[in-house]
């Protein structure tokens, strides 16, 4: 009987201790935390891009033709028909230096205080032309040159108007040039302008 209670007291001993050993491993052991994840992004560096003088910074060929920059002509053509241009402004590059001719010109003819014919584009052609030392570009005006059948004109004939040329986009201290009109030859003609003066597409030349 002895022996029996011994062995069950060493049994239960046994249990107890498996018990208390196993119990601080279930309970009593550290979780890990789980903190926020703190990823260090790579620094990007801006991108850095040599800009095209051209493009980017808006360059430009050179500056707007001024009057200091052209020699104007005016030619009275010798066509007769209605379609046919009836003078012909020219622009040429004097200088030594290309310019941006940007716009149509402004013809204005007018005989001292008295009436007077300004000029405007015939079509709605944007013009932007870069004109290189000794270029020239040629404009085709188109207008009556003689009166109407009951005699009107818009400037008399016998008033011999005078006529100047200003350049689109001008300065503001430029005030045009004076023009003669000439035949093909170079000769001196009388002007006569019988209405508004009417400016074509211009061509380089």
């Amino acid at each position: 009987m002895a022996r029996r209670s011994a062995a069950v007291s060493a049994i239960s001993l046994a249990v107890v201790v498996a018990a208390a050993a196993c119990g601080p491993a279930h309970h009593g052991a550290a979780q890990p935390t789980a903190g926020p994840s703190r990823t260090t992004a790579p620094t990007v560096e801006p991108s850095r891009t040599t800009a095209s003088p051209s493009a980017s910074t808006g360059a430009r060929p050179g500056p707007a033709c001024g009057t200091g920059h052209l020699r104007w002509r005016l030619t009275r053509l010798a066509g007769t028909s209605g379609k046919a241009p009836t003078a012909l402004l020219s622009a040429r590059n004097t200088s030594a230096k290309s310019c941006v001719f940007n716009g149509y010109p402004k013809l204005h003819a007018y005989a001292g205080k008295g009436p007077a014919v300004w000029s405007e584009p015939k079509a709605k052609v944007p013009v932007r032309l870069v004109l290189n030392p000794g270029s020239a570009l040629d404009f085709p005006l188109f207008y009556p040159a003689s009166p109407a059948a009951d005699g009107s004109c818009s400037i008399p004939v016998d008033d011999h108007p005078r006529i100047e040329v200003l350049p689109p986009h001008r300065a503001s201290t430029d005030y045009g040039a004076a023009v003669q009109i000439t035949d093909s030859h170079g000769r001196n003609v009388t002007p006569v302008f019988c209405d508004t003066v009417h400016l074509g597409a211009p061509r380089l030349r």
